[in-house]
């Protein structure tokens, strides 16, 4: 596998690409790794990074429910530290996180179907699952929520492929393994 350096730029930077190096680094004091991978195309970040900060009908829990599911699918050590941060920051516990990584949300019943379809979307794409798809409605879901997890589940895959096929080394506490 290509792995890249750790760096603060990579080597040749687009115009679009400084904006975003200026913005991390205001915002978060560094580039995350991640995204310095995404710099080797002078248009991936650009087109991505929108798509990410996307408005969504889902909250912030809900979509990082998502993409622990997706990520853990993925085996994405990366992506599942960074999202093990940010859904810690969302008020989920530890014991949560690792019930969201496994697939399920036995602490709430309408996260529970969420988890559920959205993980076996993301294992079988082909094939929706009648079961799972009924009980997302009856928990309260709408057909706008189910497009929109749709797409956190494609964000997920994005970025579980781009750590995965750079080996992207991880700047944040390495989560563990299950």
């Amino acid at each position: 596998m290509l792995t890249i350096n750790k760096m603060s730029s990579p080597v040749k930077t687009s115009e679009g690409n400084r904006s975003y190096l200026e913005y991390f680094n205001e915002r978060l004091g560094h580039v995350p790794n991640l995204f310095i991978a995404m710099m080797y195309s002078d248009n991936a970040l650009l087109a991505y990074y929108p798509f990410h900060s996307r408005k969504t009908s889902l909250s912030k829990r809900e979509s990082e429910a998502i993409t622990l599911v997706v990520s853990q699918q993925n085996n994405a050590m990366y992506c599942l530290s960074v999202h093990t941060m940010i859904a810690k920051l969302n008020g989920f516990s530890d014991d949560e996180i690792l019930k969201l990584r496994k697939g399920v949300a036995p602490f709430n019943s309408k996260l529970d179907a969420l988890v559920k379809l959205t993980g076996a979307i993301a294992k079988t794409p082909d094939h929706v699952d009648d079961k799972l798809l009924n009980t997302f409605f009856a928990e309260g879901y709408t057909k706008e929520q189910l497009i929109d997890a749709i797409q956190v589940v494609g964000d997920s895959f994005i970025t579980n492929l781009t750590g995965k096929t750079f080996d992207v080394p991880i700047d944040l506490p390495l989560v563990k393994e299950l």
